[in-house]
């Protein structure tokens, strides 16, 4: 594994077009080390979780997303944070990803989480969260460097891009760390 470059699928847990959840993950293309690819998965078709749907069989826009995650050697997240706990498109791309238990996508996936918001806290109730369901759904999430943006919108440009010299630098640490957690968990034993 270390001779090649490393894959994340990513995905924000947010569809408003003026995202900052989402303006952080195309910061984090940008900024990623040279040995880690960073996809962005479009998540915008993902239908709420309903079992009678998965029994069926999974919505083609659900299919493409598992096998992305699955081919992947980790998943980089943004989420939002609603309500002082992670967005629901957040929680719904993992309970697709995560279902059934027996087949899950996510399942040993090393797992980064980060986020964004206007608010003071940069998403840490949120972020937190999605740390309690990593024992259910099998992902192994890297507990730090933590990567919380707030008052985002004095953190992005005009144009969407991540411009305050201190963010980018933490993220750039951020996604150091992270392929480093990646090889961590997914080295062959």
């Amino acid at each position: 594994m270390p001779d090649r470059p490393l894959s994340a699928a990513a995905f924000s847990g947010s569809l408003r077009k003026g995202s900052f959840n989402s303006m952080l993950l195309r910061a984090a293309v940008e900024l990623a080390p040279a040995d880690l690819r960073i996809e962005i998965l479009d998540v915008s078709a993902i239908p709420l979780y309903d079992m009678d749907v998965e029994l069926a069989g999974f919505p083609a826009p659900v299919q493409r997303m598992r096998d992305a995650i699955r081919s992947a050697d980790g998943v980089l997240v943004a989420t939002p944070e609603h309500n002082y706990t992670l967005a629901g498109v957040t929680k719904t791309v993992i309970e697709w990803a995560s279902r059934p238990p027996s087949d899950s996508s996510l399942d040993g996936k090393p797992v980064a989480v980060m986020g964004a918001t206007t608010g003071g806290f940069g998403t840490v109730r949120a972020q937190a969260h999605f740390r309690d369901m990593a024992p259910e759904t099998g992902y192994f999430v890297m507990q730090d460097p933590e990567m919380r943006v707030a008052r985002a919108r004095e953190k992005f440009d005009a144009s969407g891009r991540l411009s305050d010299p201190a963010t980018r630098d933490d993220l750039r640490e951020f996604l150091v760390a992270f392929a480093a957690w990646i090889r961590r968990m997914r080295l062959p034993a």
